[in-house]
């Protein structure tokens, strides 16, 4: 698959060589399930294939959108589509379908989008590692003895590997930025509200998970958005709209800034030495482009945040396992469930309506403190995860026990999760390799709805530090 046309361009540039008539959707589907397939073989991140749904889309006639024609990738946990599977990574939910084509999913569709596969997820997407998911791990395209990250395991692998250049994901804690981090790619992890999740159910997580795309361009993820992005009929949540479309703002020049490092984790904790280098060179890099740089990071009650995070995720596992029941005319019962998800199954069983209204306070108060500290900041910038990439299957060595899972969790997550319970933006940017050639991310987070500084610092420092062409050795 040498002079691959997937080798020099991205989606956008994919859409533009459709439209001129040089290549057909077909063409591209065929070559790009030839690449994922190659990939599968290597890494493992397959959950499902809709390829006669893909070339009966191509059939039917496309939309006339940004991306017609461009195949594409869904995670194994929304953007469900009407007929196709719907599994978690989950053995009860193994003969799933869904019932209703999510509106995400729709808004892809009418951009001219060809879902042609899904890719494998941690079972319930409460890890960052898929090893105990039903259809086996996700493998890091760089080294695979180490986890890709996750939740959106597959399709960050698939990305990350070069195969195609563009897919979807979604982010409770962390889960576009970790596999972005850990694997090689680019996300940003929108504002609340910015993307929809309906119909109906607008919201995951008391609102803390939102969709969102992983992708080897900075504009390709900037086009994507402005194509996504709106409210929906029923949200509670209204993202302020930016003056300008993204696209346009990766394409115009990146003010200065003034941009806060944070040079230890949320709990003060030392980076591994490769990713506080990598700050450091940040740094350095974000000066020489003339912004104004400066070591500070909020005071947060991180505990606390983790806790509440946990809480907030086992009683929404006692309600999905309870309206699944109900629907099927039959309890679930643990032993048709992994392990990991039975220890969240039984925490939730003891939250109260208190411990629920706590939490929406202490998120208040964090969104509350985060905003304040950023009202002196345009920026925060962090490696996106503290360390590099463990084990594939490590973190199940606690699946049995909550908290001993939660406490190794936060070890690695605790950069990322903090902008899903304030519901700020936050990106993650392949900027760097270890000696040991591992990718490794910055964060760049930024006030809520405001996207806009993240996509045009991102695409600053993509055009300064080009990572394009940075693909693992065996990759197509």
């Amino acid at each position: 698959m040498s002079n691959s046309i997937f080798e020099n361009n991205d989606g956008l540039g994919l859409a533009a060589l459709v439209a001129k008539g040089d290549v057909s959707p077909t063409e591209l589907l065929d070559e790009a399930i030839e690449r994922v397939e190659a990939a599968d073989d290597v890494v493992g991140l397959l959950a499902d294939r809709y390829y006669d749904f893909a070339r009966k889309a191509i059939a039917d006639g496309l939309p006339d959108g940004p991306f017609t024609g461009v195949p594409f990738m869904r995670k194994d946990d929304g953007a469900d589509i009407e007929g196709l599977s719907a599994t978690l990574g989950m053995k009860l939910l193994a003969d799933e379908k869904a019932s209703v084509t999510r509106t995400q999913a729709q808004r892809y569709i009418d951009a001219g989008l060809v879902f042609f596969a899904a890719g494998k997820v941690p079972p319930g997407f409460v890890t960052y590692d898929s090893a105990g998911s039903a259809y086996g791990p996700v493998l890091n395209p760089w080294n695979t003895t180490l986890t890709a990250g996750g939740s959106s395991a597959g399709t960050g692998a698939v990305v990350a590997a070069g195969a195609i250049p563009m897919a979807h994901g979604s982010d409770g804690g962390g889960s576009l930025r970790i596999p972005a981090a850990w694997s090689g790619a680019y996300t940003m992890k929108p504002s609340r509200g910015r993307l929809p999740e309906g119909p109906v159910y607008t919201e995951t997580w008391m609102g803390f998970a939102t969709e969102g795309h992983i992708t080897r361009s900075v504009r390709d993820n900037a086009a994507l958005t402005d194509a996504t992005m709106g409210i929906e009929l029923g949200s509670r949540y209204d993202a302020p709209q930016p003056a300008m479309p993204y696209l346009e703002t990766v394409q115009a020049e990146c003010p200065p800034l003034r941009i806060a490092i944070q040079t230890t984790d949320n709990y003060g904790n030392a980076f591994h030495p490769h990713h506080a280098q990598a700050i450091d060179d940040t740094a350095a890099l974000l000066a020489e482009l003339g912004h104004h740089v400066t070591e500070a990071q909020p005071v947060l009650e991180m505990n606390a945040l983790s806790e509440s995070m946990y809480v907030c995720i086992a009683a929404s596992v006692v309600e999905f396992t309870d309206m699944f029941g109900e629907q099927r005319g039959q309890p679930v019962t643990e032993d048709e469930l992994e392990p990991i998800m039975r220890s969240f199954l039984r925490r939730g069983a003891d939250v109260t309506g208190a411990d629920y209204t706590r939490i929406n306070t202490l998120s208040m108060e964090m969104a509350y403190t985060c905003a304040a500290f950023l009202q002196d900041y345009d920026v925060l910038v962090s490696p996106t995860l503290p360390g590099p990439a463990p084990l594939n299957g490590a973190v199940y060595e606690h699946e049995n026990d909550l908290e001993a899972l939660r406490h190794h969790q936060d070890a690695q997550l605790n950069l990322t999760m903090v902008a899903n319970f304030t519901g700020q933006p936050a990106a993650s940017v392949p900027l760097f390799h270890s000696p040991d050639d591992l990718p490794i991310g910055i964060q760049l987070s930024g006030r809520y709805g405001d996207e806009s500084t993240l996509y045009a610092l991102s695409a600053q420092l993509e055009q300064a530090r080009p990572w394009w062409s940075r693909l693992p050795g065996w990759a197509l």
